[in-house]
């Protein structure tokens, strides 16, 4: 009891630290209730006219100065998911074959038991470097990581899939050695009792069990992929969030939310595709994937 009493303690200690904590940084940072309010009538009616757009989004251009043969604001704004989905897909295919690299090499679970010292020496060093170098470019966010890449190799298709790759690399590769290491080792146990060598153990006895798990986490990135993939707009890649970006600084509220609800569509329909997916793995393999 007295035990159970000292950890809820703790907890609550824990608790008071960081509401210490958020206190001290609103402090610093200015922040009050205040500064929710908006300063001026004209805020407020820029927001009143907003969130009334909602309710009725542009099945046309709100620019009169469009040409009358332009393409309908509805396809624009198809091509414009359509290329969002490209983005994303492309960055996740770069993506998910480097993070299963990085996920072996910052894995022990392939290791040789029992190894000399020298390799482990040596298998240490990989596994450090490599979940040095996972921190490293996740530390980075793809906005950033768009800015310094459109920089050094202009607007490109390219840059922007390269953008959103390396830093879903570095995360998909740090949950997928978690992952790997948290699999259960009976079935490596008895490959390793009839002969089997590490890298085999590893690619029949450890990987295929944790498979699932990595494919549904694949696809939660993937989601995630495609709502970064819109923000690239915002740097001037053309994806859907360009468009957006375009028609709120011209104060079209109304196309504002027409590329919304196309987008919040799209991310619906492959939510409910990666729900599907995962029922039928877990379905499978009779367990519970993440």
């Amino acid at each position: 009891m007295k035990a159970q009493a000292g950890k809820y303690g703790l907890k609550r200690w824990v608790v008071a630290g960081l509401a210490l904590a958020f206190l001290c940084c609103a402090w610093s940072l200015g922040l009050t209730p205040a500064g929710l309010v908006p300063p001026d009538s004209q805020h407020w009616d820029r927001t009143g006219e907003f969130f009334r757009a909602a309710l009725n989004p542009a099945l046309d251009y709100e620019d009169e100065n469009v040409p009358a043969d332009a393409e309908p604001i509805w396809w624009k704004g198809i091509k414009g998911v359509f290329l969002t989905l490209k983005f994303a897909f492309g960055a996740m295919s770069l993506a998910v074959p480097t993070a299963l690299v990085l996920g072996f090499l910052g894995s022990s679970a392939w290791w040789p038991e029992p190894c000399g010292g020298k390799t482990r020496l040596i298998l240490r060093a990989v596994y450090f470097i490599s979940r040095l170098f996972m921190s490293l470019i996740r530390s980075i966010h793809e906005l950033i990581w768009a800015l310094l890449f459109l920089s050094a190799m202009g607007v490109s298709p390219l840059a922007g899939m390269i953008a959103l790759a390396l830093p879903f690399s570095g995360t998909l590769g740090k949950v997928f050695s978690e992952l790997i290491d948290e699999e259960a080792r009976d079935a490596a146990q008895a490959l390793k009792a009839i002969g089997h060598g590490p890298v085999q153990i590893f690619l029949v006895g450890i990987l295929p069990r944790a498979m699932p798990n990595l494919i549904t986490y694949s696809f939660y990135r993937f989601e995630c992929a495609l709502r970064s993939s819109a923000v690239l707009g915002f740097v001037g890649i053309e994806t859907i969030g360009l468009y957006i970006e375009l028609s709120h600084e011209e104060f079209y509220y109304r196309e504002v939310w027409t590329y919304l609800y196309l987008l919040i569509a799209m991310i619906v329909v492959v939510d409910l595709w990666g729900a599907g997916i995962r029922r039928r793995l877990h379905t499978s393999t009779g367990g519970c994937a993440i």
